[in-house]
């Protein structure tokens, strides 16, 4: 039925087309003069940027064989396919403002184009550098997280060490504590006999 609408109205427009270029030739070619720029213009757009277009026929193409592999005959397919297209619309450049003169714009867009190159020759630059600054990077990281773990081993043993020498100088600080009693009774112990004898 689809395919019957289409094909009745692409030949009403062709029989339109005959018949208002029988009657009237000029005014045809006007419509044509004034069909023309878009035309083009869409034309130009694929040419600079096919990317799009190629995607959309190449997933159109592989939709038809997918659905032909699975058993619908090519018809079906097509149908399928063309059920499935979606037409994303392409954001077009604002045109200048009215009061701006050509050589303004062109100016303008000779500094965007020059800053742009240069943004891209900065990024390129730094690109080339990151590989080897990232290794450096990795190689500080890894000798600095080797230095911590042994500076935390050494800190460990370190503090292991201070343990003991203030466990040893308590010890010590009893020891001498004890001794300085001991002769401070030796003394006073000598001192009495010193006065018996």
């Amino acid at each position: 039925m689809k395919r019957r609408l289409v094909l009745a109205t692409a030949a009403l427009g062709a029989a339109a087309a005959a018949a208002g270029y029988h009657n009237d030739p000029a005014d045809l070619d006007r419509l044509l003069a004034a069909a023309r720029p878009p035309a083009e213009r869409a034309w130009d757009g694929v040419v600079a940027n096919p990317g799009p277009v190629l995607v959309a026929f190449l997933t159109f193409l592989l939709t038809v064989l997918y659905h032909a592999a699975r058993g619908k005959s090519l018809r079906e397919s097509v149908e399928v396919a063309a059920t499935r297209v979606t037409v994303v619309p392409v954001p077009q450049p604002l045109p200048p403002p009215a009061d701006e003169s050509p050589v303004l714009t062109r100016a303008k867009a000779r500094a965007a184009r020059t800053q742009l190159v240069a943004d891209q020759i900065g990024l390129e630059t730094r690109g080339r550098q990151l590989p080897e600054a990232i290794r450096k990077a990795e190689q500080d990281a890894c000798y600095t997280e080797q230095g911590v773990t042994d500076a935390a081993r050494t800190l460990a043993t370190r503090k292991q060490a201070h343990k003991d020498a203030a466990a040893k100088l308590a010890e010590l600080r009893r020891e001498k504590a004890a001794a300085d009693a001991e002769l401070a009774a030796i003394r006073a112990e000598l001192r009495k006999l010193a006065d018996v004898v």
